[in-house]
């Protein structure tokens, strides 16, 4: 019998981990295996993640019923949230209530780093065991957020699902570009780090390093204010490309030299994956489980969060040694390769499915 899922999360036309995950499930052999249908609850007009709003409440109930409409024929449904701050872990708890009403064992996937800094304290823990106590297995793509996770809900519950990354569709590009060009993806925020990154692009001009920065990504779930204060703090020296199709994103790394993500807190960023995929040197900021995706001096180099001036030497070494930079970035292919194919993914994933239907 084949097994009947349907998958529900943010898809296109929204950007970040989610809905690039979910891109990437959808090409997989997870399709081919079993009878996926997917529940895209990405909604137009300005974001307003984790905010008690009127539009998220409707919003919530409008996707708990389509939820329940389309439960009623499948045999687990995979629902992919953040899971933070509350009023995200209460939404992923009404789209778990829905399905179970239906009779359908549920799946859920916990993205994101925020999840690991909110889950701590005894009162956090106790709302998330009551909002997920429908839920049949928690996947959660880092060490930091399984362990937050296993404080509330048990450890019978929670696995790990690491993050993959399609090594094909990634693949190095042949030429280096003069001068160096440094990329960012993701959403522009300062929590993202992207402001910090400004400040080491301009330490590195006043020391003599020319290169050029790239920012690809646009407004952030909590508004476009964190937007805003990105475009007011870059410079002639900063090219603003705005949001950037999914399936653009192979080409754009192929056109730069390094990866820096600078961010304040993450899961295990698939950023950096691709960016490792496609041959690049990644700096990044010591948060999650960037410490074990970047291998400190080997792939790229790992720094402290919030400081300018390492990014800015971290960077400078690689500017500086264009053949520690070729380095670098072949090693992070070996590695994409070895340890955080999506394949692996899907197959983990496949996994679950079939021990939930057991």
């Amino acid at each position: 019998m084949t097994i009947r899922v349907l998958l529900v999360g943010k898809g296109t036309p929204e950007r970040g981990g989610i809905p690039t995950f979910l891109g990437t499930l959808l090409e997989s052999d997870l399709v081919e295996t079993y009878d996926v249908e997917f529940l895209n609850v990405a909604h137009a007009g300005t974001p307003q993640g984790g905010r008690a709003s009127r539009g998220n409440l409707c919003r919530t109930a409008s996707d708990a019923l389509a939820v329940w409409r389309l439960s009623s024929d499948r045999d687990v449904v995979h629902i992919h949230s953040a899971l933070a701050p509350l009023v995200t872990l209460l939404r992923a708890g009404i789209l778990t209530l829905a399905a179970r009403a239906r009779g359908a064992p549920v799946v859920l996937h916990a993205h994101g780093g925020l999840i690991q800094l909110w889950l701590i304290n005894p009162r956090r823990r106790a709302v998330a065991r009551v909002a997920l106590a429908g839920v049949g297995r928690v996947a959660a793509v880092s060490e930091g957020g399984r362990v937050a996770l296993e404080e509330a809900l048990g450890s019978r519950r929670v696995v790990t699902v690491h993050n993959g990354v399609d090594t094909e569709a990634f693949r190095p590009a042949a030429e280096r570009h003069h001068p160096p060009r440094i990329l960012y993806a993701g959403l522009l925020t300062p929590r993202k780090g992207v402001v910090d990154l400004i400040r080491a692009s301009e330490l590195l001009r006043d020391r003599g390093w020319h290169h050029e920065l790239w920012l690809a990504g646009g407004t952030p779930d909590e508004g476009p204010a964190g937007e805003a204060e990105v475009q007011a703090a870059a410079g002639a020296g900063v090219r603003l490309l705005g949001p950037v199709p999914r399936e653009a994103m192979p080409d754009l790394y192929r056109q730069v030299d390094m990866f820096c993500l600078p961010s304040w807190w993450e899961a295990a960023p698939l950023s950096i994956l691709e960016a490792m995929a496609s041959g690049l040197a990644v700096v990044a900021t010591d948060v999650g489980d960037v410490p074990s995706m970047v291998a400190d001096g080997e792939t790229g180099f790992v720094v402290p969060l919030r400081d300018a001036e390492a990014l800015a030497d971290a960077l400078g070494r690689l500017l500086g040694d264009a053949e520690l930079c070729r380095t670098c970035g072949e090693a992070g292919r070996r590695r994409a390769c070895a340890a955080f194919s999506s394949a692996s993914t899907s197959h983990a994933i496949a996994a679950l499915y079939e021990e939930l239907v057991r």
